[in-house]
């Protein structure tokens, strides 16, 4: 059995490239002694340290970019007379595969795809913070999972609760619908603390988006801060040169108006191993956001027996069941409260067996991949 799995693009949406990164490694586990082929597809923005994870055996990495110049050129030629992607459906049959995932887009030019096809829906976030979308996002948003809910046959959901969201915004899907939840895949990985760390603070792994909800955050250090409380926060992912510059300068603004300075730390993007390091010695993990699909953030924690505080959303009550405090999105004020007893106080942790986790984990993606 051949299974084609995509990790194309950067670290622009870096828990896209996870998702895809821990799917390879839980296949090549299930693949070893079995005729199972992983054939990872990817392109020019691919992170050279992915490529290095997964030379494994049983995987084979094959560029889509690496094609001969007549052949793009032909592939264009054919795809304008047709109207049809054509070059990514001939790379694709080319590869002989039976299984293609995640797939994110639909396009008509995937009927002629001679292998299972699974997409993946990754959440639902434009149909309830539509006013982070500019009006062309929505609209191309809208009209891809309508195309994908149309026609595909088997669609992948991280949650119960976004598969509920399918069902409210696309009762008339006809397409096997499975829920997989991902697992972190933390193991193996030689975990480095960036330099010039303080010793106690809380960490945030999140890009900077403005649902990631940075400055419910900082409200709530502001007000601790205010009450002469020693607290400090690390904030990881790049900032600079981000498509939410003015997002980035709102939350710059409110530290210097604040004179939060001492009290905050911006990493910017750090390794994957850096980033473990950091979540591992803090003392709680932040995860304000205001919308997710599954928390790949929680996942690390829950992998790393950290304490979290969590924003109280459905997914994250349906993905944490302990060691965990729910604030409300926008309350500031209950989650500084939460953040002063951190620092006055160590959380007891339920040591957890992740591992059971990866195994159910393996066991949900061996059935939906029809590998057992």
């Amino acid at each position: 059995m051949r299974i084609g799995i995509i990790l194309t693009g950067d670290y622009s949406w870096a828990g896209g490239v996870y998702y895809s990164l821990n799917i390879i490694k839980l296949l090549q586990k299930l693949s070893l002694g079995k005729n199972i082929q992983i054939v990872v597809l990817v392109n020019k923005q691919t992170e050279k340290e992915l490529l290095n994870e997964i030379r494994l055996k049983n995987v084979d990495i094959v560029s889509l970019d690496e094609k001969s110049f007549f052949y793009k050129v032909w592939c264009k030629f054919i795809g304008s007379i047709t109207g049809t992607n054509f070059r990514f459906v001939s790379d694709i049959n080319a590869l002989k595969l039976d299984v293609l995932y995640p797939v994110i887009h639909y396009e008509n030019s995937h009927e002629n795809l001679k292998c299972r096809v699974f997409y993946w829906l990754f959440d639902f976030q434009h149909k309830f913070l539509p006013e982070l979308f500019t009006k062309e996002e929505l609209e191309n948003r809208d009209l891809n999972f309508k195309q994908v809910t149309d026609h595909a046959k088997d669609i992948v959901v991280s949650s119960h609760n976004s598969k509920d969201h399918l069902m409210q915004f696309y009762p008339d899907c006809k397409a096997k619908v499975q829920v997989y939840n991902f697992a972190s895949l933390t193991e193996n990985l030689q975990k480095k603390l960036p330099l010039n760390m303080p010793q106690n603070y809380l960490v945030v792994c999140n890009q900077f988006w403005p649902h990631k909800n940075h400055l419910t955050v900082l409200k709530a250090i502001d007000l601790l801060v205010k009450k002469g409380k020693d607290v400090h926060l690390v904030f990881t992912g790049k900032y600079k040169g981000v498509k939410n510059e003015k997002y980035v300068k709102e939350l710059q603004v409110f530290i210097q108006i604040n004179k939060l300075q001492k009290h905050i730390t911006f990493t910017g993007f750090i390794a994957r191993e850096e980033q473990l390091a950091l979540m591992e010695n803090a003392k709680a993990v932040i995860q304000p956001s205001q919308f997710e699909g599954w928390s790949t953030v929680i996942e690390d924690a829950k992998a790393l027996n950290k304490f979290i505080v969590a924003s109280d959303l459905p997914i994250h009550r349906e993905q944490l069941k302990e060691d965990v405090l729910f604030f409300k999105p926008d309350d500031a004020l209950q989650l500084s409260e939460f953040i002063s007893l951190l620092f006055s106080q160590k959380m007891q942790v339920t040591k957890m067996d992740y591992s059971a986790n990866i195994r159910k984990s393996e066991a949900d993606l061996a059935k939906i991949m029809g590998l057992t």
